[in-house]
């Protein structure tokens, strides 16, 4: 399965995600809705993704106001996971391993 994670800056939250969920077997990329660059949310990037996976509401809205046909064509995700762990923090990883369980993606 191919995963795409958007947080807010991709920085923190969902590269932390997508490194997890690479190391368990599935094709990932992350995406920041603020982010500039490769880290930025991409028309070329929700193509490619079979789900995606937002930290919050807000990343959510931003891809269904933005991208309206993503949000029509693609199962989209939200992990309500606050903005407030540093990169690869073992408790951003366990919440991002028990809220993804939650929503059947293991």
């Amino acid at each position: 399965m191919k995963i795409l994670f958007v947080c807010t800056a991709g920085r923190q939250r969902s590269p932390t995600a997508a490194d997890l969920y690479s190391e368990r077997g599935h094709k990932t990329q992350y995406a920041g809705i603020h982010a500039i660059g490769k880290d930025a949310v991409t028309q070329k990037k929700l193509d490619w993704a079979d789900v995606i996976v937002t930290m919050e509401d807000v990343h959510r809205e931003f891809i269904e106001r933005l991208f309206p046909k993503y949000f029509r064509e693609k199962t989209i995700q939200v992990l309500h996971i606050p903005d407030m762990y540093e990169n690869h923090d073992p408790e951003l990883e366990k919440i991002i391993l028990r809220q993804m369980s939650a929503i059947d993606i293991v």
